[in-house]
């Protein structure tokens, strides 16, 4: 299953990315996901592979892209669902333009895919929200009631 987000955020498009790219900040605007440790590689780079802690399980993704400020994709290197993730920054007047882009492959029949996209796609569209809240604030609180800031880890 594919779909797409974009979102709008104030911010440039440097520090979009360089937030967005590295790995370790998606529990901060991403509640379903608790831990990110980078497992090889050294900052944000094709090759560098983390594991994702979720709330109910684990996968290891890595960088298998990068055009630095312009565009990454993240893909599942063990775990499933197999997930790739393709994120494409664009300069706008007021900040920045982010695509997000998904392919998804659960192994289910499609029939439960295209049941189940509408509903992955409205909570990826969710925390881009937080996403861009967090960047052009400097603080949110998630769905799941963290509150969290660029310059802290996330409290309850």
């Amino acid at each position: 299953m594919k779909f797409e987000n974009r979102i709008d955020i104030a911010v440039a498009t440097d520090a979009v990315f360089a937030f967005v790219a590295d790995q370790r900040n998606i529990p901060l605007w991403n509640y379903y996901v608790v831990d990110v440790v980078q497992e090889t590689g050294n900052g944000p780079a094709v090759g560098a592979r983390y594991l994702q802690t979720r709330k109910i399980d684990s996968q290891h993704t890595a960088i298998t892209q990068m055009e630095t400020g312009k565009s990454l994709t993240v893909e599942t290197v063990a775990g499933a669902p197999v997930v790739r993730r393709r994120i494409a920054f664009r300069q706008t007047r007021g900040g920045t333009r982010l695509f997000d882009r998904w392919g998804i492959e659960t192994g289910y029949p499609r029939v439960l895919e295209l049941v189940a996209v509408r509903r992955i796609r409205r909570a990826v569209a969710s925390n881009l929200e937080k996403l861009k809240c967090l960047l052009e604030e400097g603080a949110v609180q998630l769905q799941d009631g963290r509150a969290v800031s660029v310059n802290r880890r996330a409290e309850v």
